[in-house]
């Protein structure tokens, strides 16, 4: 046949076609199963035997077991778990005319299954039953049964508080081991699943018993149902009976403390008037000694937009200190408010960056450590720092105020001078020659904690090194800078390079000290601790953490140190004589903060579960936190001010 006779018969069949009468085409529904009948746990195939006249099949909708699915071929082979006669219905709709018909077909499942029965016990060390302790390994034997002839258990689930393991081999399945790596009460749950698809589930709730190493989780509050969690850890009331936290949401809230704590006890608005420019950033709070709490929040002055120093008592607001107004973001990063009693007067010091303060005392706008009178909320002194401070005030009860700044200026120190306070400047051509790492040795410390010995002299700090290749550990005697103010340009007692780095308005480190004088300093991009001698001579011992460290380590007194993975949302606990992992307990999705050690052992942590700011308490082996600068800020209540 020659190519112009195909392209004629081509052309005759597509005439003929389009000429096909609505009338003459015609839709035709129809399935088959692969079983008239069938039994629970049986596979439903249905094949698909839809056609049509003079046209095609262009849609194919598929009714059955509660699902509608549009498929031109059929429905993937599925399971009926129940007992029960089901409608499968298919609908089909031609490309021509819009020809549809209907097939429906009943399917009959007989449910003549028993299900399993689940049941499992336990052994510790071969006693069947006996009481299971925390990183202890235990047996777990599977003694589920199915009653019926024809029948067998197939498929194990098995889930220790939320772990779960799966077994489909019944040797595997017959003996399971576990160890808990937390203490408290823990759900053990066993799901068994028989041939025929059919489950069943024993639960038991079993105390786990503390071990010389373990730690559990006493109870979570979640707080705030707005913002996020960064940088801002819990602050412990000297009683040890509240604990205060604070995320963006600027919502203060006091928790009752404790074993049988996580109540809400009291809740400030620390943003009444709903400020446009609020930091994810949210400063640690502070308690006084009697009591009296000093948190960082927002106000409005005049239509403006203006960062403020809330001082709460007996849940409610006592005096509000202009922090000064805002002009963009960044306004804070981390730290507390530090509280100094010094000359018979006491005074309440804040750190901030981007802030202008107008208010007289306040050094003509660039206020940047911030002091106030506690008893009227008025700003005492304001103070310049070069690039801003990132936070992390500390005071001395010398009088000595020192802040970490910004850009690679190191820690600015402020000496007394009366009832005021003015920077160490040898160097009138330079204001920053009179800082701690500075000169030869300029870190950038980013926020990161700064650590006081219990002499009240020796002050430790951390920062990225100049260069960027990593962070570096340096310790200085400011008692000299003190005596002799604007002469000395410090220079530190010694230095050490560590592992890790920090990051800009990010990840922050710190450092903390153990009651023999050992020294622990987190770096946080990739996360380490490590602990250095007393005399800054070695280090001790090195541990990479599975993810970003951004706080501070806390030291117990169960020679332990205690740090959160901010990545994966965990307390880890370490060794302090070898830097051994102990446990790690999970938390939170998020834990961007340092945790607090209860004056009664109790570990606080804030972090973000289920995108809301959460409230952890833990029990561990800890029964105070150790007798030194033990955790951010120096204490539980956060003064920033020890020795």
């Amino acid at each position: 046949m020659t190519m112009k006779r195909i392209l004629y018969a081509i052309l005759a069949v597509m005439t003929l076609a389009a000429c096909t009468p609505d009338e003459e085409i015609r839709a035709h529904a129809g399935f088959t199963t692969d079983k008239e009948e069938y039994r629970t746990g049986d596979l439903v195939t249905i094949t698909n035997t839809a056609s049509a006249e003079n046209a095609e099949i262009a849609v194919c909708k598929w009714e059955y077991m509660g699902q509608t699915l549009y498929d031109l071929g059929a429905p993937e082979p599925f399971y009926v778990d129940q007992g029960g006669e089901y409608v499968v219905r298919q609908t089909v709709t031609t490309n021509r005319g819009s020809q549809k018909d209907v097939f429906e077909k009943v399917i009959r499942v007989i449910d003549d299954n028993t299900p399993p029965v689940a049941d499992f016990t336990w052994k510790v060390n071969g006693e069947e039953g006996a009481t299971i302790q925390a990183n202890q390994e235990v047996e777990f034997i599977d003694r589920s049964t199915d009653p019926d002839e024809d029948g067998s258990i197939v498929a194990w689930e098995w889930s220790f508080g939320g772990e779960v393991v799966t077994v489909s081999d019944p040797e595997q399945a017959a003996s399971v081991k576990h160890t808990f790596g937390s203490h408290g009460k823990t759900e053990i749950k066993l799901t068994v699943t028989d041939n025929r698809r059919s489950k069943n589930t024993k639960s038991v709730t079993i105390d786990i018993a503390k071990s010389p190493t373990s730690m559990g989780i006493l109870w979570s509050y979640p707080y705030d149902t707005e913002g996020t969690v960064q940088g801002s850890s819990p602050a412990v009331s000297p009683g040890g009976s509240l604990v205060y936290v604070l995320s963006s949401g600027y919502h203060l809230t006091g928790v009752s403390a404790g074993v049988d704590g996580g109540q809400k006890s009291c809740r400030i608005d620390l943003d009444p008037d709903q400020s446009t420019i609020v930091d994810p950033f949210t400063l640690t709070p502070s308690v006084d000694e009697d009591g009296t709490v000093y948190a960082v929040g927002y106000q409005r002055i005049d239509g403006n937009d203006h960062a403020a120093l809330y001082i709460i008592r007996d849940g409610r607001i006592l005096h509000t200190g202009d922090a000064g107004s805002i002009n963009k973001n960044e306004h804070f990063f981390f730290g507390s408010p530090a509280i100094l009693d010094y000359n018979a007067r006491k005074y309440v010091i804040v750190a901030a960056k981007n802030l202008t303060n107008n208010n007289p005392n306040m050094n003509g706008g660039s206020a940047h450590v911030q002091v106030f009178d506690p008893t009227s909320g008025a700003g005492i002194v304001g103070m310049h720092a070069n690039s801003g401070s990132f936070g992390s005030p500390i005071a001395l009860k010398s009088g000595i105020i020192l802040a970490s700044g910004g850009g690679n200026y190191g820690t600015r120190i402020y000496l007394p001078t009366g009832d005021s306070w003015a920077f160490n400047r040898p160097d009138s051509g330079n204001d920053n020659t009179g800082n701690l790492g500075a000169n030869s040795y300029r870190i950038s410390q980013y926020g990161s904690s700064i650590a006081v010995g219990k002499d009240g002299k020796t002050v430790y700090i951390v920062g990225q090194k100049q260069d960027n290749s990593s962070a570096m550990l340096l310790s200085y005697d400011v008692s000299g800078i003190l005596a002799a103010p604007n002469t000395i340009k410090p220079a530190p007692l010694w230095s050490q390079t560590l592992k890790g780095n920090l990051v800009s308005k990010k990840a922050p480190g710190g450092v903390v000290l153990g009651e023999d004088g050992t020294i622990y300093v987190t770096t946080c991009s990739p996360g380490y601790v490590t602990a250095v001698s007393s005399d800054g001579s070695q280090i001790l011992w090195e541990h990479a953490a599975a993810g970003e460290i951004t706080g501070t380590p806390a030291v117990g007194n169960d020679n332990a140190v205690y740090y959160n993975d901010t990545t994966n949302g965990n307390l880890v606990k370490l060794d302090a004589k070898s830097g051994t992992q102990l446990a790690a307990l999970h938390l939170a999705d998020k834990l961007d903060s340092s945790p607090t050690i209860a004056p009664n052992g109790v570990i606080y942590c804030n972090g973000m579960l289920n995108n809301q700011p959460t409230l952890f308490a833990v029990d561990a082996t800890a029964t105070a936190p150790a007798d030194s600068w033990s955790q951010m800020a120096g204490n539980p209540s956060k003064t920033a001010c020890q020795y």
